[in-house]
């Protein structure tokens, strides 16, 4: 069934489903979202009953045998493009434009606007430019073939339907007067002047007076100015542009991605110079050199007749006519050096400019201009020269907003604007809405005749299959950059290569590539239309096992981590491995976190998880990265709790909990410990009970709930001791921990020197340090100094070759105590600084309080009473909002001290009443000391 949209929609149905089956038809075989069509069909006030009525006139559309489907996301016209009118039109026009026969590009052309029987229903401001674009190209076909007088009659009725069209005007005053009409010729001058000014403001283009001077003088028309009209809102390009206007000649390169402003540059710059080159400002859009070089010599007045057949011919006249002139010629859209050879002048007076989404090579004598993306500012400054100051203004914060979704592309930030300047009542934050979803936003990315996708839809149409299918595949990935280790298990390197020569890519540093937001979207949007599921699917498993095979190499065990699952889903060839780790999974992590979200995005639980954990291992939690680690752990939960994995879902669940445990989110880590532990009991897996039961004794031990803590290490070492020694002591390093807070030393120090040995069998020197550590805390509290700082001073050095920068801040930390209280305050001093700014960069907020008490003791130990009661005060509002009842109250202890030692007796009392409290209730070694404060510190005071 044919569709019938350019004009009353046929076949006829009412007007309300007429609009919708033009909506539909203008997105043929695409799904337009539900939301989209009630904007596009009722405007920004759809009635209440907007979804129902439109299920009511589809199914009026289905009844009238049109093959309207419904799929998850919207509706679609399940019909070939070639039987709606609007997409003939189009591809009528598309084929003219590759016409080098003037006689059948103007039949194409004039085939194409026979399809218009009227104004169309739906999007008629940005079809009818569409057609006048069609009908202004089939004017100055019929005019090179030399049809004045005929086009006379056509071209006023169309001077009629389109009178604020100065190009129109222009080529009726033309054909006028090459009809020898001069006088009628002038009078369309006058009244394109009168309407431009009483419509507009404005008076007509350089081109148009131009034509007009020359009818006046009794000329031929002008052939000085063939230039597209120069932007007036012109942004940005500062030095290009100074480049461009201090040359004299030769010719220049513009080359950038499409959008990027490279036709806007050199009409701006060709208009600039245009008094430099009084003999004529051309301007060709480029299909082919032989088609170029007929309209450049009919431009320079050239006769019919004289034009020779072949191009070789016609190049030789091209480079005589202009030899000895000044000409500037602008050829734009240049895919091949072929097309251009034949098009430039012999004469060194004159300049041309060629512009070209391509890299190319070959042409001696090149000056290039590379162009990129606008910086944000110069990107707003553009947007506020669409929309004037005062919109902009209003909502700085939005307009930089909507800079950025537009990736700071000048086509996208002018097709904002225009969408915006058209809607006046829209505020910015509108639009920052609607760009913000990235299936909608290359939709959102049209207004008029401009449009993101369609200019990438040339670039892309124009490469062989074999490249459109790696451009396929590097945008469904979704990853903002791809680096070698992934790319070379997916792509052919040559293959992107010639992507980078398209401007499609960029590539970054040593063989890393990066595709632009909007060209990635547009990517992605083909693989999804195009490319099967499973394809698609199997190619982000690739990207991930590729991730693997790099970062499994760089994992290590850590205290309470969860074991790294097997890997069950194949084997990629291993990628080198980078010497430094620190600064490649600094550079890494966002891309390597985005690719997890992307794996779970399609349901690929089970290896989505198995990355998102190894990265735990290897990064996360070493470097305390909590947001990645969140991050990637709920993208995989959400994915895994599809497929119903209830291992999985546990394994992740305690990771969640070591990761809120280790930001000390205590509640928060019991809660998922204790669902992971009810999971792994059902699932009889003994290994991850006793993860989760570790987990459970740390966070307990942490609340001062010692009890429940030594019950849970129990049995996590009980469940592990014939499987795991690492887990082991793990266990052991936990209770040992929990008796040293008890004051029951002799069993704190037969545990953690099992614990430390046990470590060092399983060559765990991160836990053997933290062990040794440990067995020093044991040592200070019982006033042995020496004996504290030999083992802490021991478990320093170890943490200093495993990397582990936070670890090493808590060995400096007990170290400095021990250096307090041995009367080393420099030395001290110089230990908690460096710790305190390790603990900072980490985000550990445990241990950046502790360091502050632990300061707060060396003021008072050094005299510092005022500074010790605002430092340790600092330190006392963390614990309390840590919710860690037994560091509040050695916080309290010392405080009280600071304040007897300022003679503030009853602050000293709040302070020692409160703590003694509190040590009393959680029964730790303190809790017998409270009547020793007052003696010990009023002693103090007396030396």
């Amino acid at each position: 069934m044919e569709v019938r949209i350019l004009g009353p929609v046929e076949p006829t149905v009412p007007p309300k489903p007429a609009q919708i089956l033009a909506v539909l038809a203008v997105e043929c075989g695409k799904i337009v979202p539900v939301e989209r069509l009630i904007d596009l069909i009722w405007g920004e006030e759809p009635p209440p009953q907007a979804r129902k009525s439109l299920q009511v006139h589809i199914s009026s559309l289905r009844r009238a045998g049109l093959p309207v489907e419904h799929r998850a996301a919207g509706y679609v016209l399940n019909a070939e493009p070639e039987n709606v009118d609007l997409h003939l039109f189009r591809r009528l026009v598309t084929r003219a434009g590759g016409e080098t026969d003037l006689k059948a590009k103007a039949e194409t052309l004039n085939e194409a606007l026979q399809l218009w029987r009227g104004a169309p229903v739906v999007f008629a401001q940005t079809l009818d430019v569409q057609r006048l674009a069609a009908a202004e190209q089939w004017v100055d076909a019929e005019l090179a073939l030399g049809r004045h007088a005929e086009l006379v009659e056509r071209l006023g009725t169309l001077v009629a339907e389109y009178p604020l069209a100065e190009r129109l005007r222009g080529q009726l005053m033309t054909a006028l007067a090459r009809a020898g009409r001069r006088a009628d010729a002038m009078r369309v001058f006058r009244e394109t002047r009168k309407v431009l000014v009483d419509e507009l403001g404005v008076e007509p283009g350089e081109q148009m007076q131009q034509l007009y001077r020359d009818v006046l003088e009794g000329t031929k028309e002008s052939r000085r100015n063939y230039l597209p009209r120069d932007a007036g809102d012109f942004t940005g390009r500062d030095r290009e542009l100074s480049r461009l206007l201090d040359c004299d000649g030769g010719v220049w390169w513009i080359e950038g991605p499409a959008g990027v402003g490279k036709s806007a540059l050199a009409v701006h710059a060709a208009h600039r110079l245009a008094d430099r080159y009084p003999d004529g400002q051309l301007f060709v859009d480029l299909h082919s050199p032989s088609g170029a070089l007929d309209a450049l010599l009919r431009a320079m007045d050239v006769p019919s007749e004289r034009i020779p057949e072949s191009a070789e011919e016609r190049a030789a006249l091209w480079r005589a006519t202009v030899g000895g002139r000044r000409v500037v010629i602008v050829l734009d859209g240049v895919v091949s050096v072929s097309q251009v050879r034949p098009l430039l002048p012999g004469s060194p007076g004159c300049l041309t400019l060629i512009t070209s989404r391509s890299r190319l090579c070959g042409l001696e004598g090149v000056r290039r201009i590379p162009l990129d993306v606008l910086s944000s500012d110069e990107a707003v400054t553009l947007l506020q020269r669409i929309l004037g100051d005062e919109r902009v203004a209003a909502e700085p914060d939005q307009a930089g907003e909507v800079a950025r979704l537009c990736g700071y592309l000048p086509l996208a930030v002018r097709i904002t604007g225009a969408r915006l300047a058209g809607r006046a009542h829209w505020p910015v934050s509108k639009l920052v809405r609607r760009l913000s979803d990235e299936r909608s936003r290359l939709d959102e990315l049209v207004a008029d005749d401009l449009a993101v996708r369609s200019s990438l839809e040339l670039t892309y149409r124009g490469l062989p299959e074999d490249v459109q299918g790696a451009y396929r595949i590097f945008g469904f990935l979704g990853l903002p950059e791809v680096p070698s280790y992934l790319w070379v298990h997916l792509l052919d390197e040559d293959v992107l290569d010639q992507l980078v020569d398209a401007r499609l890519l960029d590539v970054i540093g040593s063989a890393r590539y990066r595709m632009h937001e909007l060209v990635r979207l547009h990517a992605r949007e083909l693989a999804e239309a195009e490319d099967p599921q499973q394809d698609r699917e199997d190619l982000v498993r690739r990207a991930v096992l590729a991730a693997l095979s790099t970062v499994d190499g760089l994992t290590e065990q850590l205290f309470l981590a969860v074991p790294r699952m097997q890997d069950s889903l194949g084997v990629v060839t291993a990628a080198a491995r980078p010497t430094d780790k620190d600064a490649w999974f600094a550079r890494e992590e966002s891309l390597l976190t985005k690719l997890v979200e992307r794996a779970a995005e399609l349901g690929l639980a089970e290896i989505a998880s198995q990355l998102a954990e190894v990265l735990v291992f290897a990064w996360f939690g070493l470097r305390n990265r909590y947001e990645a680690w969140e991050r990637t752990h709920t993208a995989a939960l959400e994915a895994v709790w599809k497929t119903g994995d209830l291992r999985l879902e546990a394994v992740l669940r305690c990771s969640l909990g070591q990761m809120h445990y280790k930001r000390d989110n205590l509640v928060e880590a019991r809660s998922w410990f204790d669902t992971a532990q009810t999971l792994f009991v059902n699932l009889g897996d003994k290994r991850g009970e006793a993860v989760a039961m570790n987990g459970i004794g740390m966070v307990c031990r942490d609340l001062g709930e010692y009890p429940c803590a030594l019950e849970a290490l129990g049995r996590a070492r009980e469940l592990l001791e014939a499987t795991d020694p690492e887990g082991v002591a793990h266990a052991l390093y936990g209770i040992g921990s929990i008796a040293r807070e008890l004051g029951q030393d002799d069993q704190a120090f037969d545990t953690l020197e099992q614990a430390e040995t046990t470590y060092r069998r399983a060559q765990s020197r991160r836990g053997e340090a933290l062990a040794a550590r440990g067995i020093g805390l044991v040592h200070r509290a019982r006033g042995e100094l020496d004996l504290a700082e030999e083992h802490i001073v021991r478990a320093h050095e170890m943490v200093a070759g495993t990397g582990d920068e936070l670890l090493g801040c808590y060995t400096a930390q007990a170290w400095a105590k021990v250096l307090i209280r041995k009367g080393s305050f420099d030395a001290a001093e110089k230990l908690l600084h460096t710790a305190l700014v390790g603990c900072r960069d980490v985000g550990d907020r445990f241990g950046e309080a502790l360091v502050w008490r632990t300061l707060g003791e060396w003021r008072l130990a050094g005299g510092d009473y005022t500074g010790a009661r605002t430092v340790l005060t600092d330190a006392l509002a963390s614990w309390t909002d840590l919710g860690l009842r037994l560091w509040r109250a050695r916080t309290l202890r010392d405080l009280g001290a600071a304040h007897a030692c300022l003679g503030d007796n009853a602050g000293a009392g709040r302070c020692w009443g409160e703590a003694s409290a509190l040590f009393g209730r959680l029964g730790t070694r303190e809790s017998g000391e409270a009547l020793q404060w007052p003696v010990q510190w009023n002693l103090v005071i007396s030396q």
